[in-house]
């Protein structure tokens, strides 16, 4: 392929005391062949998942700071967020980021999203939770 790097995301997780921080993690990919038609794809695994949730965020809520209910993906699908964390680190990411929340536990972490309403894609990392 191209050399190019594989797919980021950005994973929140919270250590021992329970202070959450923010880390960029780059997945390995794979060369697959596709159906004929369909240029060759990058394929990068980024674990098991549960189920697939479409999320609405209603407009005028104020943020605070919260742990993720379960160890989850975001896809953040329209507008941009500003994400916290514990430690003082803070990114704003575009539409279209990934997340990977993993700070079940803790302070947790605060995020700011774009004003009006938004939407995004919730993927559980097992399939219980709401």
């Amino acid at each position: 392929m191209d050399g190019s790097s594989g797919p980021r995301y950005t994973r929140i997780w919270a250590d021992e005391k329970g202070v959450s921080h923010l880390e960029d993690i780059e997945l390995p990919t794979r060369v697959v062949g596709a159906e004929p038609g369909v240029p060759v794809l990058r394929v990068a695994d980024a674990g098991e998942a549960g189920r697939l949730q479409i999320v609405d965020i209603e407009p005028g809520s104020d943020p605070d700071w919260h742990t993720a209910p379960r160890v989850q993906f975001v896809v953040f699908l329209t507008g941009w967020v500003r994400i916290e964390a514990a430690d003082g680190e803070h990114r704003t990411l575009p539409a279209g980021s990934v997340v990977l929340a993993e700070d079940v536990h803790g302070k947790g972490h605060m995020t700011t999203h774009e004003p009006g309403p938004q939407r995004v894609l919730v993927i559980p990392r097992q399939a219980n939770g709401y």
